[in-house]
């Protein structure tokens, strides 16, 4: 049996090492535990949230923010955490339609199948940010993005806010940042010329 201890413990070393091993792609923004027993082990559950910055791929330059959870401390690590994208995004495999309070991406690892006890938080967070390297369209989740025909020129459309597929996009807040931050340096390096 699980306890939010070892939920914790996981969590501690993922801050220590996120930086690290994500080559700084992966950010802990927030946390929470929550229980409906005051000694923390029944109904328990442990939330937090990661902003994923790629540094390569079609979505360089973008963040987008993941809320992760473990639903219930009791099995953990024997089930997945539940893991679901809040920014709005044009991916094969991640569903920015579902509403329900079940994972809304796609990737193997977090398959209640496949994950085992000896993954961790760490596990996780890699199998995110190699959804953004390796979008899978054999596996497709979105019934918007479910083919790669112009793939790095839509996910282009979609960072800056335009229309995909009838489909409006807020504009990416860390592309609009990279791309003035871009602009910026081009035009103090034009000036020293």
């Amino acid at each position: 049996m699980g306890t939010i201890r070892k939920v914790q413990k996981d969590f501690c070393r993922l801050a220590k090492t996120i930086h690290s091993f994500s080559d700084g792609q992966a950010k802990i923004i927030d946390s929470e535990e929550s229980s409906s027993d005051p000694s923390g082990e029944v109904d328990a559950k442990f939330t937090f949230e990661v902003d994923i910055t790629p540094n390569g791929g079609p979505y360089l330059g973008g963040t987008f923010r993941f809320k992760i959870w473990v639903e219930d401390v009791s099995r953990w690590p024997q089930d997945p955490p539940v893991v679901r994208c809040l920014t709005n995004i044009y991916h094969p495999n991640i569903d920015q339609f579902d509403e329900t309070d079940s994972s809304n991406i796609c990737v193997n690892v977090l398959d209640l199948c496949t994950w085992t006890s000896h993954c961790d938080l760490e596990t996780c967070i890699q199998a995110v940010l190699f959804l953004f390297y390796e979008p899978n369209f054999d596996d497709v989740l979105s019934l918007v993005c479910c083919s790669d025909e112009n793939f790095q020129e839509l996910v282009q459309e979609s960072l800056r806010g335009g229309v995909v597929d009838g489909i409006p996009y807020q504009p990416n807040e860390g592309w609009m940042k990279r791309k003035l931050f871009k602009e910026k340096s081009d035009q103090e390096n034009e000036t020293a010329s």
